[in-house]
């Protein structure tokens, strides 16, 4: 299954067989020079490949998380401390209008419908 996915993706690069070998016994190094690296070493390259990769770090993934958070409550508590009437009022006087005529009729539409 590997390497059905392996020659997959060599081909969508038109990598040809020669680079294919260049490229493993590459990955083969990597991954021997790799065990010999401290858990510093490996945290500073897994951060530049997310960069590279992702555009963002995981810390900085983690800090936003924690800040969202912290803004979403925010703004629940806020949304659960204004009352339904304050924000019924203010929609009708800033968006709504009805006191403009035309508006107003609108507003019995649906009891006229009836």
């Amino acid at each position: 299954m590997k390497t059905a996915a392996e020659d997959v993706a060599y081909r969508a690069v038109n990598m040809t067989a020669d680079k294919q070998v260049q490229f493993q016994i590459c990955l083969s190094d990597a991954g021997i020079e790799a065990g010999t690296w401290s858990i510093a070493h490996t945290d500073c390259v897994v951060n530049q490949l997310e960069s590279q990769i992702d555009g963002i770090t995981s810390k900085d993934q983690i800090r936003f998380t924690k800040e969202f958070s912290i803004r979403l409550v925010e703004c629940e508590a806020w949304w659960q401390a204004i009352s339904s009437q304050e924000l019924w009022k203010t929609i009708e006087q800033r968006v709504i209008h009805f006191g403009y005529p035309k508006m107003h009729l609108v507003s019995h539409t649906s009891e006229s419908i009836r």
